[in-house]
C-alpha cells in the first residue's frame, strides 16, 4: 500500500506569505535605491555597457612617450664670479665651459585620440608629458648679495624623440600647442597612420559642472606603461583649471589620461576630464657620484663625492584633473594651428 504524504495547510500559507515577503523586499530595495540615487551621475556603476565603453576607449587612449638629450655646460669663474645669463649671451658655451656632460631626460604619459584627419591623429595630452625648455639655466644658491644670478651651469637640447605607441609600433609626435597654466597639449602625428589602429574617442563629452561630491569615476591610462583602468571618488575644487580632484591611486604614465563618468539615465559614460597632476612634493638627498664603479658595502665607509639631488614623492590617492570645459576652450584658442595643420574637423567639434 503505497504512503501518503500530507502538506499542513498552515506550512502552505507561511511559505506564500514568505514568498511574497521577499519579492516585496527586492521590489522595496531597488525603489529605495533609486529613491536615494537622483544626482546627474551616478554612483554606483552597475552596468555592462561601461565596460565595454571602457574597453574600447583604449583604442583612442593611447601611451606617449618623450625623450630629450641635454648637453650641460659646467661654468668656469673668471676673476673669482660665475658668469650671469648677459655674459654668455653670443658666446661660444664650449670655449667657456670647465666641462660637457650629456644628460637624457624622460618621461612618459597617456593622450587622447580626438580627431583623424588627412591621414594624421589630433592627440590631447598633459603638458608636461611633452614640453621640454630648449635651454635651462642652472643658477648659484649662494647667500650673497647678486650671487642668485649667477650661472652654475647651461642645458641646451640636443636631440628630441617623442612618439605614440600602437599596436601595430610607434608613431613620431610633434606638439602643435602648448598651455602650462592649464597643463594640455595638442601633439599631431608626423606621418601617415594609415595602417595604425588609432581611432578617435567615441565617448561623448560631459557636463564636469554637474559632477558631484561621492560620484564614480573612471581613470583609463599608462601608469608605468602599463593599460589600465582606475576608479575613484569625485570631490569638488575650487583651482581655477584642476576643478576635479579625486581619490585615485595614480602613478607615472597616468597624466594625460581621460577621466570618466557614468550618466545615471542609462546612456553610458561621458569625459569630464583629464588627469594632470598628483599631489606630492620633492624629495632632498645625498647620493654617491653617478659614475662610481665600485660596489656597495654596509660594512665599509663610502669615501666618494657625495652629491645633492632632489625627486618627486607623490602623495598617492590625491589627483587632480582639467575639466573638459577647459580643454574645450584650449582647442578652440589654438583653432588656427589646427585649421594649418588640417585638422578642420576638429575645430568644427570642439
Amino acid at each position: 500500500m503505497q504512503e501518503k504524504h500530507f502538506i499542513h495547510p498552515v506550512f502552505i500559507i507561511m511559505l506564500i506569505f514568505s514568498l511574497q515577503v521577499a519579492g516585496g523586499c527586492q521590489t522595496t530595495d531597488r525603489a529605495l535605491q533609486e529613491e536615494r540615487d537622483r544626482g546627474y551621475y551616478q554612483n554606483q556603476a552597475l552596468s555592462l555597457d561601461v565596460r565595454e565603453q571602457i574597453r574600447e576607449s583604449f583604442r583612442a587612449v593611447k601611451r606617449i612617450q618623450s625623450s630629450v638629450i641635454y648637453k650641460t655646460y659646467q661654468m668656469e669663474r673668471i676673476n673669482g664670479e660665475l658668469p650671469t645669463v648677459e655674459d654668455i649671451q653670443g658666446v661660444d658655451l664650449e670655449e667657456i665651459a670647465g666641462d660637457v656632460t650629456i644628460d637624457t631626460h624622460s618621461s612618459a604619459g597617456t593622450a587622447v585620440v580626438i580627431s583623424v584627419e588627412n591621414r594624421n591623429a589630433l592627440l590631447i595630452t598633459a603638458s608636461h608629458v611633452v614640453s621640454y625648455p630648449d635651454t635651462v639655466y642652472h643658477f648659484s644658491r649662494g647667500t650673497e648679495a647678486g650671487l642668485e644670478n649667477q650661472l652654475v651651469a647651461v642645458s641646451v637640447t640636443q636631440s628630441r624623440n617623442q612618439y605614440v605607441v600602437t599596436d601595430s609600433g610607434v608613431e613620431v609626435i610633434e606638439i602643435l600647442a602648448n598651455d602650462n597654466r592649464r597643463d594640455l597639449a595638442l601633439l599631431r602625428t608626423v606621418s601617415d597612420i594609415s595602417d595604425r589602429d588609432l581611432r578617435v574617442l567615441n565617448i561623448p563629452m560631459g557636463n564636469p559642472g554637474r559632477l558631484d561630491w561621492t560620484d564614480v569615476v573612471y581613470a583609463v591610462g599608462y601608469p608605468r606603461g602599463v593599460q589600465m583602468v582606475a576608479r575613484g571618488i569625485a570631490s569638488k575644487s575650487r583651482h581655477p583649471t584642476r576643478r576635479i580632484t579625486m581619490d585615485l591611486s595614480i602613478n607615472r604614465g597616468f597624466s594625460g589620461g581621460p577621466v570618466f563618468a557614468v550618466r545615471n539615465d542609462g546612456s553610458g559614460l561621458e569625459w569630464v576630464g583629464n588627469i594632470t597632476s598628483a599631489m606630492g612634493e620633492r624629495e632632498v638627498y645625498l647620493t654617491p657620484e653617478s659614475l662610481y664603479n665600485g660596489e656597495y658595502s654596509s660594512d665599509l665607509p663610502y669615501e666618494g663625492a657625495l652629491y645633492v639631488q632632489s625627486t618627486p614623492r607623490i602623495y598617492y590617492g590625491i589627483t587632480h584633473a582639467v575639466d573638459v570645459n577647459e580643454a574645450t576652450q584650449f582647442i578652440r584658442e589654438n583653432h588656427f594651428v589646427l585649421l594649418e595643420n588640417g585638422f578642420s574637423r576638429a575645430v568644427f567639434t570642439y
